[in-house]
């Protein structure tokens, strides 16, 4: 299932992103979050991510859907982290909202892969705040698309179809 090359994924990414602020992948949702890949290894990544107001609720607190958004985008750098050959999309994505988040500040989305099968990846992402409370738990199950995906294709923002 995985591609022979899952070493140079993992490379690249760290290479490209690690500490720093995400800005150019082919994701435009992911760009906007502002994240910053904080730890990366096959299966697993973290992002942090600060709270700005165009992501928070009429209470001040992160909106669920910007949480959830955080989440989605965390497993697909755990996704990526695998070195596959093939797209995956999203089937479902149950988060439980457990706590919020304040405008100012940083939060951490930890994902790993749980199972990796042939048709059916299943994930998990946990949301921390700056002392370490879980803010969500979120799992997903996402399904292989059938289309091709190269190496080079993960980080160039202009492949967009």
């Amino acid at each position: 299932m995985s591609s022979t090359h899952p070493d140079v994924i993992l490379n690249q990414m760290r290479e490209r992103y690690l500490h720093k602020k995400v800005q150019d992948t082919r994701s435009p949702t992911g760009n906007w979050l502002g994240m910053t890949l904080e730890e990366v290894a096959r299966g697993e990544a973290m992002l942090s991510m600060p709270v700005r107001p165009e992501m928070a609720n009429p209470y001040g607190g992160i909106h669920g859907g910007m949480m959830a958004t955080l989440c989605d985008e965390a497993i697909g750098w755990a996704i990526i982290s695998l070195g596959l050959e093939q797209h995956y999309t999203t089937v479902n994505l149950n988060t439980d909202f457990l706590y919020t988040a304040r405008v100012g500040e940083v939060i951490q989305a930890r994902s790993r892969i749980v199972r990796e099968g042939k048709k059916i990846i299943n994930a998990e992402v946990h949301v921390y705040n700056e002392t370490g409370v879980l803010l969500a738990h979120t799992t997903s199950n996402l399904v292989v698309t059938g289309m091709k995906m190269s190496a080079t294709e993960v980080f160039d923002a202009g492949s967009r179809t």
